[in-house]
């Protein structure tokens, strides 16, 4: 049977682009990227890494320097238990300023190249797998080789389709905020249901294999009871989807967890400093006005009594 892969981008989706990287101290992997390729290891996916670097062209990197920062981006990956099975990069690039990678070739995005010389390479069923990547012409390579496309969008600045992107309109399938969003995704839309199962901590199909760097495989489901789950396979899975929601609760801030809880000694103390705040702007009037008699004493004192008790109000809010 052949397998199914997702094929990823490298640079906005992995790994943070602040430009060409050309040191391995610069990459720096996109929050939640080990736990969306565990996830999507565990489910039966091959990982598949497809760029663009122009920069060997453009004399900015060398090949062996490429390496260094695979190297790297492996290394990390590793540390947090998920690993990459492949990474295909095209050098070349027809304005190129390095002879011998001045060219253009099939195997660049947008063109289907690299895809289709994994899927020979690796037995991989283009129709089961996914193209995931931040920009038009990732979207477009995969159409063309017949996988199903995610778009992730970026935000900010600086992160907008390039000169090279060739149809800012080509729509992929799904768009998504970020790889783990994108992971869920195709979880959600796998034909055979098991990565769905991995997600809600029901465990995966009999082709699902655990490879991520230190975690055993995942035993079969038994023939006779499909729907009985093995315990380190169920375990496994609980534990993927709990660190997956940590890290969305991490990426996202949401309104109500900012809003402070409501209470009367709190409701009378913002009154109350509102009132307090009238009085004395009433004594600095008549302050300014050279009224110092014995009102303007009484309305001092009466503002002083006010900002008291809406200090009391608010400790009485705090130390409930």
């Amino acid at each position: 049977m052949a397998n199914k892969a997702v094929f990823l981008d490298r640079d906005n989706t992995l790994i943070e682009d602040p430009g060409y990287i050309n040191t391995p101290e610069a990459v720096k992997l996109v929050p939640g990227v080990e736990l969306a390729l565990k996830s999507l290891t565990q489910a039966g996916y091959k990982l598949v890494v497809i760029t663009n670097q122009s920069g060997v062209a453009r004399g900015i990197i060398t090949e062996e320097q490429l390496e260094t920062i695979h190297a790297e981006l492996r290394r990390q990956l590793a540390e947090g238990g998920a690993h990459l099975d492949a990474i295909f990069y095209c050098p070349v690039h027809p304005e190129g300023t390095v002879v011998e990678y001045a060219k253009e070739s099939d195997l660049r995005k947008p063109r289907p190249g690299m895809l289709l010389k994994a899927a020979a390479q690796m037995d991989i069923d283009l129709a089961q797998s996914w193209m995931v990547g931040d920009s038009p012409r990732d979207v477009e390579a995969g159409q063309r080789a017949g996988c199903r496309t995610i778009r992730v969008r970026v935000p900010g600045p600086g992160h907008g389709p390039t000169t090279e992107d060739t149809d800012e309109d080509t729509q992929a399938d799904l768009t998504v905020r970020n790889l783990v969003e994108a992971a869920k995704a195709i979880l959600r839309n796998d034909s055979d249901g098991a990565a769905d199962l991995a997600f809600a901590g029901a465990g995966t199909s009999a082709q699902a294999q655990a490879t991520a760097a230190g975690a055993a495989p995942v035993p079969p489901l038994p023939a006779q009871a499909p729907d009985v789950v093995p315990a380190e396979a169920d375990l496994e899975a609980r534990e993927i989807q709990r660190e997956i929601l940590a890290c969305l609760r991490q990426m996202t801030t949401p309104e109500d967890e900012s809003a402070e809880e409501f209470s009367v000694p709190k409701l009378l103390g913002s009154v109350t400093q509102m009132l307090t705040i009238l009085l004395v702007v009433v004594v600095i009037y008549r302050l300014f006005q050279h009224d110092t008699g014995p009102e303007t004493t009484i309305w001092g004192v009466v503002a002083l009594i006010g900002q008291l008790m809406a200090l009391t109000f608010t400790a009485m809010h705090k130390n409930r």
